[in-house]
């Protein structure tokens, strides 16, 4: 029994010391006093020596198999490349046994850089590194990345509106990219201003922007068109043409036809100072009185109806004291192109041209032919109209027995009424040479529809939004004439046709801010890129991306933003008798005025006329 526990104890030790062998096998540690690089990574990535492809932002991770003694590693290590020694920071981490190198300059494009450790020992234990560790590769070709421009309105006023220009890269690079732009279209450089005219796109950036703004310069130019483009790059490349065009909204409406700008509401003419005698009744009662003969000229130089209803006139004294001079009655309403005519009692007879005419409330206006003020204030008690003997009307003597005018009338600077016309001291209700006023303009015709293409021919000549290709969907399009005295507003309005407005599906909803001056062309596409000028007019794409006009008849309707019917336009009735299928556009002949016609029966030159008048010239 006793041999049999002696055999079971032996086994059982013989199974220890095979159990203990085993185990220090596995765990055996083979320790030396060599330092060595157990790991090298670029970007994160294992790497061998001369590896290839490597972006020029690097960050290098070597493990090492000890410790490192920094005061030797650091001399020993080396970062260089083609042009000698290469900027860099470094890190420690793991007990100072990883080490990370981060070059802080861009490398060069397809060059070869280096990191060497000299051999030495650099380990805390004292182990060395007995050969020198070497690693090397080579940096990727340079592949540029691409810009797109864009902006962030399509159109903007010429009074200070503002258009942000955005150039895009495609990618992050570790380079700036410049982006040098030009500027084209029928805006000139008076027009409007650009913030730049060369952009950077920062190392690490994707955009860079620079803004346009409108430039009020009083001039009657009708819509006028920016374009964008790109003259050059620096780092980056143009897959595509870029160009970016901003519509300019002219605010300068010249609604009375002199020729110049409207300058809105004004005072065109005051009379301080009556002369002397008769030759001083200037409101035509028969008797001259200082106070009743004075006079205010206002003109209506404007596109809209001025209501006075409940508006106060003060002379500078009374604006101090609160109490108006005036009282403007219910129903005083100056129209378009209208003339007023305010004295300071007495009652007013003659001929005053097509000036309504009044007197004030208090009979007594008691303008001070030293100085005075003239301030009308609306119905709220706002500020409507402020002028300034002094400011307004500089060097002007109003105690010279005669008026102030200006001269030329409406738009001229103030002068003393005889050095516009020697022969009259004053001229009431007329222009300073005695003649009327123009009154109301002529509201025209409308909002209307004056060309439409159903059937773009085939190939390139039905290619009508000018971007390159012809489609049956995209090339037809819509002119419509704004030919009226004020602006539209179509922001939130829908356009149907037959089918669309039966199932209550728009084909098109015009966006905010789509707001068509007076006396302004708008052509609406099917869709793709409209290129060209289109004699100066606004564009636009359908929502949709097809208008669907169909060759056979159909009806446009347009509803407001309120879902009230604004236009329509129906090819039985509208043009009766026309063949809409016909390879070419249906437009009214002379234009805007004229019943619709074949295009070529207009012009046998031209199959269609997007933007401008069936012979190719502007609107306006």
């Amino acid at each position: 029994m006793k041999r049999i526990q002696h055999i079971k104890q032996l086994l059982a030790l013989l199974c220890l010391l095979a159990l203990s062998a085993a185990c220090n096998k596995k765990d055996d540690i083979v320790t030396d006093d060599t330092l060595s690089v157990l790991s090298q990574k670029i970007n994160g990535v294992k790497v061998s020596n001369g590896v290839s492809g490597i972006k020029t932002a690097v960050s290098i991770e070597l493990i090492f198999s000890h410790t490192l003694k920094t005061g030797s590693f650091e001399p020993a290590l080396s970062f260089t490349g083609p042009s000698g020694a290469v900027p860099f920071d470094l890190a420690y981490s793991n007990t100072n046994s990883t080490v990370t190198l981060v070059n802080t300059a861009p490398l060069d494009n397809e060059a070869t850089y280096t990191i060497t450790v000299a051999p030495g020992i650099h380990a805390e234990g004292g182990q060395e590194l007995r050969s020198a560790f070497t690693l090397s590769f080579t940096t990727q070709p340079f592949v540029p990345a691409n810009v797109v421009l864009s902006a962030d309105v399509s159109s903007m006023d010429e009074n200070g509106g503002v258009a942000t220009i955005t150039a895009t890269l495609s990618e992050k690079i570790d380079k700036d990219v410049t982006v040098n732009l030009a500027f084209g279209g029928s805006a000139g450089a008076s027009d409007f201003s650009a913030s730049a005219s060369t952009m950077v796109i920062a190392t690490g950036e994707t955009t860079a922007s620079a803004t346009l703004t409108g430039t009020q310069d009083g001039a009657i130019e009708g819509t006028e068109m920016i374009e964008v483009t790109i003259a050059s790059l620096v780092n980056a490349v143009e897959i595509s043409p870029q160009k970016v065009t901003i519509t300019l909204l002219d605010d300068d409406i010249d609604s009375n036809g002199d020729g110049f700008p409207d300058k809105g509401f004004i005072i065109n003419e005051t009379l301080f100072d009556p002369p002397n005698g008769l030759a001083g009744d200037a409101n035509g009662d028969g008797t001259r009185d200082p106070a009743q003969d004075e006079f205010i000229e206002f003109i209506n130089d404007s596109d809209q109806a001025v209501d006075l209803s409940g508006f106060t006139l003060f002379d500078e004294t009374n604006l101090a004291s609160g109490t108006p001079r005036h009282t403007f009655p219910a129903g005083i309403i100056i129209p378009p192109g209208g003339v007023y005519v305010l004295f300071g009692g007495g009652s007013p007879s003659g001929d005053f041209g097509n000036a309504q005419v009044g007197v004030s409330t208090s009979g007594n206006m008691n303008l001070s032919n030293a100085e005075d003020r003239i301030v009308l204030k609306n119905a709220q008690g706002d500020v409507f109209l402020d002028f300034n003997s002094v400011s307004d009307a500089a060097g002007v003597d109003f105690g010279a027995d005669q008026s102030g005018t200006r001269w030329p009338d409406i738009n001229g600077d103030f002068v003393l009424h005889t050095t516009a016309n020697p022969a009259l001291a004053y001229s009431p209700g007329k222009k300073a040479d005695g003649t009327n006023f123009g009154g109301n303009v002529d509201p025209g015709k409308g909002f209307i529809i004056n060309e439409v293409l159903y059937d773009p021919p085939g190939g390139l000549a039905g290619d009508a939004n000018g971007d390159g290709t012809r489609s049956a969907a995209e090339d037809e399009f819509i002119e419509f004439i704004n030919d009226s005295d004020q602006p539209v507003d179509l922001s939130g309005f829908t356009l149907f046709d037959t089918d669309g407005l039966t199932a209550d599906v728009p084909k098109h909803t015009f966006p905010p801010g789509t707001i068509v001056p007076a006396r302004t062309a708008y052509v609406l596409f099917g869709g793709g890129t409209p290129t060209g000028s289109f004699g100066g007019a606004m564009t636009g794409i359908s929502t949709s991306g097809d208008m669907n006009l169909n060759n056979a008849g159909d009806a446009i309707t347009i509803k407001d933003a309120q879902g009230n019917i604004f236009l329509t336009f129906d090819t039985a009735t509208d043009g009766s008798g026309l063949d809409f299928g016909a390879d070419q556009s249906i437009t009214r002949s002379p234009d805007i005025d004229g019943n619709f016609t074949l295009h070529t029966t207009a012009n046998a030159a031209a199959a269609y006329s997007p933007g401008t008048r069936a012979d190719g010239s502007s609107f306006y």
